[in-house]
């Protein structure tokens, strides 16, 4: 009743009203907290009478849900809205109420506050709420939205109703929202395993079915690594009288199917019909008259990725390993019977891991950069110069000069060595950032900026330039000559930057981590003695070697554990026909293979 009490009291100001004081007493009906219209009353009269806030309109439907025991339909019906409406709203009902706080204060817009929708768990929005309002930056909805990614998976994403049978069979948690399609997958690591082996799976039907050598899969094709293989076609062969009789019904068919098609009197449905009926029957008859070679199978294979909404297969694909080997280049190797003999014991890195250490070198790098601001500010100075003025391709693509920052994808970002982190900070800290200030006008701040010392503006376009870089592995000297080069020179070191941890390690297989102890490391004896420990132990022994070298180790061993890291993530600063040759793979019978 604030109208009213404000009317009251306006009658008790009012002298010339008679029987109006500030004691007299106004009848009050109090309707009970447990009455299952109480919220239903308040949120109508707001509606009707006096535009209601939109936080406080979503807070009261979601609250008209929990207490109540009201469904979108009869709220819908009780407020003449739409069903969808009401939903809509209930979605922003359960925000975090610290984030709502914001949105009444106009700390952040409207449509900043609706993205943490998107998850329904408070406490994932609060913990990206704070994350992204610590530098207190400007807060955006599509970066709320891609944070809010690496928490989980919508069941209704495509991804989400794909893997959700097999993710809740194992376990896996569920963030219920009110609405059942804006639930959420909490394990982004666990639907992302379940994704790649149903890929795997399809992959692998994919290789039988075909006769490929292998299969792999992948979460998204990417065509930037994809780019270094190579793909072989079926060529034409000569059915036998079987297939050819077979082609020749596909042939009448199809003539029959053409003819019926051309009836302008025919309904889109069964057009459409008629076409994927033709679709099938001409890939049918390409199947009878096409086919791979020997050879072309015997070093092909097939991967699955996701692709709109789908699994999607490509095939043909042939290794850059593969093909060198058939050219018969230098590291070509075969077995004495001419037959490749696998390496059980190789290692070989998942689609996601593989992702994630792009982003971590990613970040090292941008760390080297902001610690060689002269030689970052010449790298920025000429791509700008470069890119404007000579003709033909960008000089490199390794990094993005057009005044954004780069968002930095991973899932484990809350795990993942900070080295770089803290240095890139510490390089912020450092920068003489006086002249930004927005109270200015741009040409005051421009004046300023244009007064700095050298020194202090190459901090400034280094640390910028260094906020840039891509997710990434070494540069392959070919392919972009000058980032290889760059690298060598401000990064020759990635440990430095970079330190591997158990994030590392927790993905890693076992008997990896036992082949990297015993043979990349040097330290035989203690990989065959946590042969028998779980992984969970031989986490945590490696997560302490690499934080602090034991003093029990030689400095061989030493310098071993100071300079791993995955062959993808070092500097390319050694050719390949320069580098030295690779240890030998220990006999089956040794002690360090048994314990693999």
């Amino acid at each position: 009743g604030g109208r009213r009490h404000a009317a009251l009291k306006e009658l008790v100001a009012d002298k010339a009203i008679k029987g109006f004081t500030a004691k007299t007493k106004v009848d009050c009906r109090l309707v009970p907290e447990e009455c299952d219209v109480t919220t239903a009353l308040s949120l109508a009269e707001n509606i009707t009478q006096a535009p209601m806030n939109a936080i406080d309109e979503f807070e009261a439907f979601a609250r008209m849900m929990e207490v109540d025991g009201q469904t979108p339909e009869t709220i819908a019906k009780t407020f003449g809205a739409t069903v969808a409406a009401v939903k809509g709203r209930l979605r922003y009902g359960l925000i975090h109420p610290d984030i709502r706080a914001a949105a009444r204060a106009k700390v952040i817009t409207l449509d900043t506050m609706k993205a943490f929708a998107e998850h329904p768990s408070q406490e994932a929005q609060r913990e990206v709420f704070e994350a992204l309002t610590k530098d207190g930056g400007y807060l955006q909805a599509y970066t709320v939205r891609q944070a809010l990614k690496s928490r989980g998976v919508q069941v209704s994403d495509d991804i989400g109703a794909f893997v959700r049978e097999d993710y809740e069979a194992r376990g896996g948690a569920v963030a219920a929202d009110l609405l059942e399609e804006h639930s959420v997958l909490e394990d982004a690591a666990l639907v992302e395993t379940i994704l790649l082996e149903k890929l795997g799976a399809a992959a692998e039907e994919a290789r039988i079915k075909l006769g490929f050598a292998w299969a792999d899969a992948m979460v998204r094709y990417d065509y930037a690594t994809m780019a270094d293989y190579g793909r072989v076609y079926p060529g034409p062969i000569e059915p036998d009288e079987a297939a050819q009789k077979r082609i020749d019904e596909i042939t009448a068919e199809l003539e029959k199917l053409q003819f019926e098609m051309e009836d302008e009197g025919l309904e889109d449905g069964a057009y459409n019909a008629l076409y994927e009926r033709v679709d099938a029957l001409e890939e049918e008859a390409r199947d009878l008259q096409e086919a791979y070679s020997a050879e072309d199978l015997a070093r092909s294979g097939v991967i699955a990725s996701w692709s709109g909404g789908q699994v999607t297969l490509h095939v043909g694909l042939v290794r850059p390993e593969d093909t060198v080997k058939k050219e018969g280049a230098r590291g070509s190797s075969a077995s004495p019977t001419g037959e490749e003999a696998p390496d059980a014991g190789e290692i070989t890195y998942p689609t996601s891991l593989v992702e994630d250490l792009k982003t971590e070198r990613a970040m090292a790098l941008g760390a080297a950069m902001a610690l060689h601001p002269e030689a970052t500010l010449d790298l920025t100075l000429f791509k700008l110069v470069s890119d404007v003025l000579a003709s033909g391709m960008s000089v490199t693509q390794a990094i993005k000069i057009d005044a954004r920052k780069e968002y930095r994808s991973h899932a484990k970002m809350d795990e993942i060595d900070e080295t770089s982190l803290e240095q890139v900070a510490a390089a912020h800290e450092a920068l003489d950032l006086s002249w930004l200030d927005d109270a200015r006008a741009p040409a005051d701040q421009f004046a300023a900026f244009r007064a700095l010392e050298a020194g202090e503006k190459a901090k400034l376009v280094a640390y910028a330039t260094a906020s840039t870089t891509q997710s990434c592995f070494a540069r392959d000297r070919q392919r972009d000559s000058l980032m290889h080069a760059f690298e060598i020179e401000i990064m020759p070191d990635i440990r430095a930057h970079w330190t591997p941890n158990a994030a590392l390690f927790n993905r890693f297989k076992k008997a990896w981590l036992l082949k990297i102890l015993g043979e990349d490391l040097g330290l035989a004896q203690e990989a065959v003695t946590l042969a028998s420990s779980s992984k969970k132990e031989i986490v945590a022994f490696c997560d302490k070697l690499f934080a602090e070298p034991f003093a029990t180790l030689t400095d061989a061993q030493r310098a071993a554990v100071a300079a791993w890291c995955p062959p993808m993530m070092q500097t390319a600063g050694v050719a390949c026909d320069e580098a030295e040759p690779a240890a030998e793979t220990p006999e089956p019978d040794s002690e360090v293979a048994q314990a693999a």
